[in-house]
């Protein structure tokens, strides 16, 4: 390390640094794809292999091929539908019909074309629709396409009094695909201005604060080459999502090694006259703690491999491959160009040579916080642990929240189309469990007996009180109607379904059904999931009733999906947490050569972590966001304490220096008026980054923004600068057990050499 440290700031090593990242970045930005290439945001895409109903999704993009997505398209008119709402549906439906319509429409059900309007009216008559089936890939433009011209043409038909959406499951992609489009170029120009604005207010130097801003961009576009090829080949499914987080985690980390790199060399700038060697010094005092620091994020991220869900591991590579990228050029970029300009960095405020000016510790802020703390530990202590437990105190409000259109803004046309459904149907209508029934070879799901084997499966799950309804080939109109049988008796006596009512629900073999299951509250409620199960009990016994195996019969569908996700991530949450907590004890246990003072660490990591989910709860009900998404807690773990982490290492390895030639107390207290200002300005610059999440439309990531920000903005201010400095103040010697706590008599000339 020191002989890199040496080379990076040596006269002509630091230049071959500068050309070598420059080489680099060009070789990579001309031979690898780009993250938004490659990403992907359906939700079985996510799930673990295992999970039943990504094996029902498999299964239905197996046998349904030529399977479309049904778009809804919504008319509704407060106080009922007139006959002339009713027919401009019906023209809306005979255009999507004609060759007018977008080539990937491949069929228009309206309620003219089935039985007694079977359930595309709403009981009130307020409420009716057309369902728009719409092939291929939903990631591809003429996808979004074919969606948007349907909205064109509902546009001309919405008035005042007639509200015409379209949604649907068609609708609520390509309104993700189009919030998710916009969140690279959007999240890229927030973050960094706001980087830049917070830099220049901390240090009043245009120069110092460009210096991240220019390390961070090349490492960024590195990042996001190396990553998309990484998924490219391995294939690693990464979403909008993984891509947003990877640049505030980016920007956030890279500003914070920077500014640790930075600070102790204008420090160091007052002390050795010589750039080459103020840099050596600077990179043997911080190098450790940077090097650190950036392990913890790859241990984290390394854990998230061992994620069940998928959407967890895949942001573990990416992660790691951002940070390790930034960490390496934190050791070796940033020295070389700190190197390059000099004391020119802090313009106009350079650092002066002053050698034979002491380093005042208390005549600043920090200086007078620590005079503060020491003084009464023990207060400060109980003071602070009061208000962060009543803060955790918000968890009592905790409600989770597996909802995709929780994600969505409300004046999304998707989400306005489904809240008008919810409003005039079955609650559970707008999200049916989706059954999907696989007979044995030969037998084909129109024949007498696959009729009677589906009937018999879906009266099975009819019995069910939680359920409202079931469709299939067998009941294509539900339970209440008359049965596949009975119409086909009245249609041609062929003894088969009647042509059309089992459009969709039937694969291209013949031998497999799905049926819908219509459950009577809103799906995506914690109560509504605990049902899931009992639902698969019932396939598993029905299967062995009809003479199928238990694997002929999956459950999958939305809110199966959501259940699955609920479990693994519930699982993950009790595994990767603990092993992310104990990585990083590990790491501050090798960096201090303590065993006492990672686990005061750990507790006050776990301590803050619940203080800002109870506060942030407590926040985003007060902004009316009933639930938390259910991926806000685990990635808030990671990262607060990841990136938390950081000040801890800073803060307590300065404090380790210090107290090899000064007592504890006065080391303590040196160390953290030296460190209070780096602290500050990294954890303002961290949440800052963070918060740029809360100007997306995503609730997802406004919820992840604030709760890091507040959580980052808690560790700084309260954790790392009032309760680490009193428990260390309160064990004293203990703090290094089993390391001598003694520090040296002699006096050195150079502590910013010592390893």
């Amino acid at each position: 390390m020191r002989s890199l440290f040496a080379f990076s700031s040596s006269r002509i090593g630091r230049w071959v640094v500068l050309v070598g990242w420059l080489a680099v970045l060009g070789a990579v930005l001309a031979t690898t794809p780009k993250l938004a290439d490659v990403r992907q945001n359906e939700a079985t895409q996510f799930l673990p292999s295992s999970a039943e109903s990504t094996r029902a999704a498999e299964l239905a993009a197996d046998r349904f091929a030529s399977d479309s997505t049904p778009a809804i398209v919504v008319f509704h008119r407060d106080g009922g539908l007139t006959d002339a709402d009713r027919a401009a549906a019906e023209d809306f439906a005979a255009w999507a019909s004609s060759d007018q319509a977008p080539d990937l429409v491949s069929s228009v059900v309206s309620p003219s074309m089935v039985p007694q309007d079977a359930g595309l009216v709403s009981p009130d008559g307020s409420t009716l629709t057309v369902i728009v089936g719409i092939t291929g890939n939903p990631a591809d433009e003429s996808f979004t396409n074919a969606v948007e011209a349907l909205r064109d043409r509902t546009s001309q038909i919405d008035s005042a009094d007639l509200t015409v959406l379209t949604g649907g499951p068609a609708g609520l992609i390509v309104d993700f695909v189009s919030v998710f489009s916009q969140i690279d170029s959007f999240l890229l120009i927030v973050t960094v201005v706001l980087v830049l604005v917070l830099l220049i207010l901390i240090y009043r130097s245009p120069v110092v604060a460009l210096v991240p801003l220019f390390a961070v961009g090349i490492v960024f576009q590195m990042s996001d080459g190396v990553a998309a090829w990484i998924a490219d080949v391995f294939g690693l499914s990464v979403n909008g999502q993984a891509t947003g987080i990877m640049t505030v985690v980016l920007f956030g980390a890279g500003t914070d090694y920077t500014l640790f790199v930075s600070a102790r060399f204008k420090e160091e700038l007052t002390r050795v006259e010589d750039k080459e060697e103020a840099m050596r010094r600077t990179m043997a005092g911080v190098g450790g703690a940077v090097a650190s620091a950036g392990g913890t994020i790859l241990l984290a991220a390394a854990i998230l491999l061992l994620a069940e869900l998928r959407s967890y591991q895949s942001l573990g590579p990416v992660i790691a491959i951002a940070v390790a990228l930034m960490m390496l050029a934190a050791l070796t970029l940033i020295p070389a160009i700190l190197t390059i300009l000099g004391r020119w960095s802090y313009w106009p405020f350079r650092p002066r040579y002053r050698p034979d000016e002491p380093q005042a510790s208390e005549g600043v802020v920090y200086g007078h916080i620590a005079s503060f703390v020491l003084a009464r530990p023990a207060t400060v202590l109980v003071a602070t642990v009061v208000l962060l437990t009543a803060l955790i105190g918000g968890m009592l409000m905790w409600q989770p929240t597996y909802d995709r259109l929780e994600s969505l803004p409300s004046d999304t046309e998707s989400v306005k189309a489904f809240e008008l459904l919810r409003e005039g149907f079955p609650a559970g209508e707008v999200a049916p469990v989706e059954v999907y029934v696989q007979l044995p070879d030969g037998e084909q799901v129109t024949s007498p007996q696959g009729l009677e084997t589906v009937g018999r499966v879906t009266e099975a799950f009819g019995n069910r009180d939680v359920v409202a309804d079931v469709t299939s080939p067998a009941y294509p109109f539900g339970l209440q109607g008359p049965s596949a049988q009975q119409l086909a008796q009245q249609s041609d006596g062929s003894g088969g379904p009647p042509p059309g009512a089992n459009s969709g629900s039937i694969s291209e073999d013949g031998r497999v059904a799905r049926i819908e299951v219509v459950l009577g509250q809103n799906p995506y409620t914690s109560s509504a999931l605990d049902t899931i199960p009992d639902l698969r009990s019932v396939a598993d016994n029905v299967a062995n009733e009809v003479g199928l195996q238990p694997d002929d019969i999956l459950v999958g569908g939305g809110p199966a999906e959501a259940y699955d996700t609920r479990e693994a991530n519930n699982r993950d949450t009790l595994v990767i947490l603990p092993l992310v907590l104990l990585a990083i004890a590990i790491v501050l246990g090798l960096l201090l050569r303590s065993v006492v003072a990672p686990i005061y660490l750990a507790a006050t990591i776990v301590f803050t972590y619940f203080s800002t989910l109870g506060l942030s709860v407590l926040v985003f009900n007060a902004l009316g966001q009933d639930g938390v998404s259910s991926s806000v807690p685990f990635f808030l773990f990671v990262f607060l304490n990841a990136l938390g982490v950081d000040y801890n290492i800073y803060l307590m390895s300065r404090i380790r220096e210090e107290s090899r030639h000064r007592e504890l107390r006065d080391a303590t207290s040196h160390a953290l008026a030296s460190t209070g200002g780096v602290i500050t300005s990294a954890g303002l610059i961290l949440a800052g980054t963070f918060s740029a999440l809360m100007t997306l439309p995503l609730q997802d990531l406004f919820q992840l923004g604030f709760a890091v920000a507040a959580g980052v903005v808690i560790d700084t201010f309260i954790t790392r600068t009032l309760i680490v400095p009193s428990i260390v103040a309160l064990l004293g010697r203990w703090n290094w057990w089993p390391a001598n706590p003694q520090p040296e008599r002699r006096r050195r000339s150079d502590p910013a050499t010592a390893d």
